[in-house]
């Protein structure tokens, strides 16, 4: 291996003596590993955290609406 090789940034990630061991499940070194789409290892909780502050706001708009009821009724003659 090259001096360029070996002090790359690039190669840092690469380990020689590991790359042996790294066979997929048919045992054919060569085809990389296939790894899951970072999506579906890591998934998102943004449409959680959606679903909460779209109940919220219907919750909040039902309790205005409530209030308003109230004091109309009770403030009018």
């Amino acid at each position: 291996m090259s001096r360029k090789q070996r002090h790359s940034r690039t190669s840092r990630s690469y380990q020689p003596e590991k790359a042996g061991d790294m066979m997929n499940a048919s045992g054919q070194e060569d085809e990389p590993l296939k790894l899951p789409p970072r999506r579906k290892k890591f998934p998102s909780s943004l449409h959680k955290v959606n679903k909460w502050y779209y109940n919220l706001l219907f919750v909040l708009f039902l309790c205005l609406v409530v209030f308003l009821f109230w004091y109309g009724n009770k403030f009018s003659s």
